[in-house]
């Protein structure tokens, strides 16, 4: 895929994902930042080439290109690989349909140290998604997965899952294991009662205010940083 925005680039240039080809806006202005990107994909032997402006939006599909684009091979992850090693906190996000969140709970859930975050099979990693998290798609496992083969998956390897919705427990009541799955719903709509049901437990983030729902990102935030808080010496410990 083709990526843009001069952080995301650089995440990526110091990923282990393969990056294959690198696109400057042929009058841009070489700051630090695109120093850094151009040392970057010299090293690497990545071939750079430069655009005009027009053609370089058009590339990216993007009029927020930062002057820069760079086409990536995103690599997956599965359960598979990662699970047996892992050692903290896992989130799910089961309605992956709006980028911007997406991108944002990625974005969260490696600055909290989380061990991955899985989305259903039928959506992939977008240059949208990977703008938003700020290159944090290329410095946590994502997997892409179904959401009830996960939760058995989880199960059978001793996790606990928690399905954040309303009429649970309060979370900040509540204690999470370091070994937790964190299964996020919709806005709107929640978690389906399918799901409910095959989860262990239910949590609920306590709200005063007149509006029903908190925004989905934010929600999830609030969810991985109560569990850093209550496991943080453990995290800490683990590196």
């Amino acid at each position: 895929m083709i990526i843009y925005g001069r952080n995301t680039i650089i995440e990526a240039l110091n990923s282990s994902h393969n990056c294959e080809e690198l696109f400057l806006q042929s009058d841009i202005h070489l700051d630090s930042k695109i120093e850094t990107i151009k040392s970057l994909a010299q090293k690497q032997d990545i071939a750079i080439r430069t655009l005009s402006s027009k053609e370089l939006k058009k590339l990216a599909n993007s009029e927020e290109t930062q002057g820069v684009a760079l086409k990536v091979t995103f690599r997956e992850n599965s359960l598979r690989d990662i699970l047996p090693s892992a050692k903290n906190a896992f989130i799910y996000i089961s309605d992956a349909t709006y980028e911007h969140n997406v991108g944002a709970i990625i974005r969260t859930a490696e600055c909290a140290g989380f061990a991955g975050v899985i989305i259903p099979s039928d959506i992939k990693i977008t240059p949208i998604i990977a703008k938003i998290s700020t290159g944090a798609v290329f410095n946590i496992p994502i997997i892409r997965n179904p959401i009830f083969n996960t939760i058995k998956t989880f199960k059978d390897n001793g996790y606990f899952v928690f399905g954040i919705e309303r009429g649970g427990s309060n979370i900040f009541e509540t204690t999470t294991p370091l070994t937790s799955l964190f299964i996020i719903g919709s806005e709107d709509k929640g978690l389906s009662a399918p799901v409910i049901e095959k989860c262990d437990g239910l949590l609920e983030i306590p709200q005063f205010g007149k509006v029903n729902s908190l925004n989905m990102s934010v929600a999830s935030a609030i969810v991985m940083y109560n569990y850093l808080r209550e496991n943080y010496k453990e995290i800490k410990s683990n590196g």
